[in-house]
């Protein structure tokens, strides 16, 4: 049985050396994608070292542990401008369901509101079951295209250009 992820030790800054474990689990959670017809997903490549690193070096990178201690998932932020984003969510297939993404999300919500930041941010797929109604249930609803701000507008452009299909992107406000 797993602990309650309650447990603050559950969620934690990362540690230097798990860096390079971040991206195998973000690519391994990545692979659900494919199920649904956005194998472009699983294609990207995951964040890069550096970002990692450096989201580690700013405190706005969050891991996941198992009760044992193992890295199961992550959370990483990424502050533009005006707005504070959670650039990316991935716990790994057996450990979802187990509150560790809800908790990874509150640890960012509480970091965005200790620096000073009303809102938190972050894109999704807006039609994939496991995306949207996933952080609407955490509190998180659609922002409307019309307002969206310049740095949202540009987040959004810059997932299109990765492949994103602009239709199917939801971006949402907590």
């Amino acid at each position: 049985m797993v602990d309650s992820v309650n447990n603050p030790a559950m969620i934690r800054a990362a540690l230097p050396n798990e860096i390079r474990l971040l991206p195998q689990i973000e690519n391994a959670a990545d692979r659900r994608f494919a199920r649904v017809g956005l194998q472009l997903v699983v294609d990207m490549p995951g964040h890069s070292i550096a970002a990692l690193e450096h989201g580690r070096r700013a405190q706005l990178l969050w891991v996941g542990v198992s009760p044992r201690g193992h890295v199961v998932g992550f959370a990483l932020m990424e502050i533009k401008r005006d707005a504070v984003l959670v650039e990316q969510l991935s716990v790994l297939d057996r450990w979802q369901g187990r509150g560790l993404g809800s908790a990874l999300l509150e640890r960012c919500a509480e970091t965005a509101h200790a620096r000073g930041h009303e809102s938190l941010y972050l894109t999704t797929y807006r039609d994939v079951a496991w995306n949207k109604p996933f952080y609407e249930r955490r509190g998180f609803t659609e922002v409307t295209r019309a307002a969206l701000n310049r740095t949202l507008r540009e987040v959004l452009l810059s997932e299109v250009r990765h492949g994103h299909p602009v239709w199917r992107r939801a971006v949402m406000k907590r």
